[in-house]
């Protein structure tokens, strides 16, 4: 009934299920490039893991008309660990940079950083040596990052007066999540206009909910997220539902079973209190290892029993090394794995449970939780 564990706790990587993900896009998108969102340590999967199964599957399908562009991270050290495992491809830095060094960063590492405020396209005119492609950010109504109208074409000039720089036209959509919501086509409206007499340019506006629901945003490059980690954007339809499969399934294991009697109190605070004899099971997993403390009584964990994996409940306050579970009606022992959520458990239903998204389930997994990848 055992398993046997190297650690506490393991995060497997299937990276079957992210090629299966990739698949997902390809079908959605057949005339597009994708650009795969890498940022935050591959999601939390594991950054150089990623990368090469991305190669990996570019290289299987380089006759499809869905090529892989590059990728997208959100830092420079994340591009630094990229060129340094070996990433030959472009890399596109999407806040772009702040300074001169961090230009100068960019250069070094042929990375193409997002234009989205004059103070940057000051530093690069003039300074664009080396600087091959430039992704110029429109404003189209997130109004976080990005240009106006105005200030977007007279970037685009400026930018097209520099000798060998190539541009893409993009925009983020807020809530492309969605479905019902008229946001997302005004937001395509607006940037059909602003290019509106540009002449020919690359242009790309999509992420994982523009690619699965809103096919008029896909345009020349698509922008796969979190749909590429199993995952779904929307609320109201399950991964599953999508085509898309679970890549990160966190487990542990049972450390030990404890036995209650009615109105004994579980964990810190007391927040539990079992209303009838109980045999409740300790986790070697907590927010120490990111496993959410806001994760309520009641969250679901499957648990390996003598009958196959099991859904039980979180019972109790999650702490920093330890959650406990209700086993009372089931055949467990010690050593019994415990998966808190990927296969046969969604993240998005943890997500669910804990008032927050997937991705923020999966980037907060620590780094001692090994990546185990299969």
């Amino acid at each position: 009934m055992s398993s046997d564990f190297s650690d506490r706790a393991v995060a497997q990587i299937d990276l079957d299920a992210f090629a299966n993900n990739i698949e997902v896009v390809r079908n959605a998108c057949p005339e597009q490039a994708y650009l795969p969102i890498i940022k935050a340590n591959g999601y939390g999967h594991g950054l150089e893991a990623i990368a090469g199964a991305l190669v990996a599957n570019a290289s299987q399908t380089d006759q499809s008309a869905t090529t892989l562009e590059g990728c997208a991270i959100a830092a420079l050290s994340e591009a630094q660990r990229l060129r340094e495992w070996g990433w030959d491809r472009p890399i596109v830095l999407l806040p772009g940079f702040i300074n001169a060094a961090e230009l100068d960063e960019c250069r070094r590492l042929k990375v193409d950083p997002v234009i989205h405020s004059p103070h940057q396209l000051a530093l690069l005119r003039g300074n664009a040596g080396g600087i091959s492609r430039v992704w110029l950010k429109a404003n189209t109504g997130m109004n976080r990052l990005g240009l106006n109208t105005e200030a977007w074409l007279e970037a685009l000039t400026a930018l097209r007066a520099v000798p060998n720089l190539a541009v893409v036209a993009m925009s983020h959509l807020a809530c492309a999540d969605e479905l019902d919501s008229p946001v997302t086509m005004k937001q395509k409206s607006q940037f059909d206009s602003l290019l509106a007499g540009v002449g020919a340019i690359r242009r790309t506006l999509a992420a994982s909910g523009g690619i699965l629901a809103w096919p008029q945003t896909h345009y020349d490059i698509v922008r796969p997220g979190i749909m590429l980690y199993g995952s779904s954007p929307f609320a109201g339809r399950s991964a599953q539902s999508l085509g898309l499969l679970p890549v990160m399934t966190l487990k542990s294991r049972l450390i030990a079973i404890n036995t209650l009697n009615a109105g004994d109190a579980v964990g810190y605070g007391g927040t539990f209190v079992a209303d009838k004899p109980m045999r409740i099971g300790v986790v070697s997993i907590g927010y120490g290892d990111g496993y959410p403390r806001k994760a309520p009584t009641d969250t679901p964990v499957l648990v390996e029993t003598a009958a196959g994996m099991q859904r039980t409940t979180l019972k109790g306050r999650v702490s920093m090394d330890m959650i406990t579970i209700d086993v009372t009606d089931l055949p467990v022992d010690v050593g019994a794995s415990v998966v808190l959520w990927g296969d046969g458990l969604p993240a998005d239903e943890i997500a669910q449970h804990c008032a927050t998204i997937a991705y923020e389930l999966f980037c907060q997994v620590t780094a001692r939780v090994p990546r185990l990848f299969s």
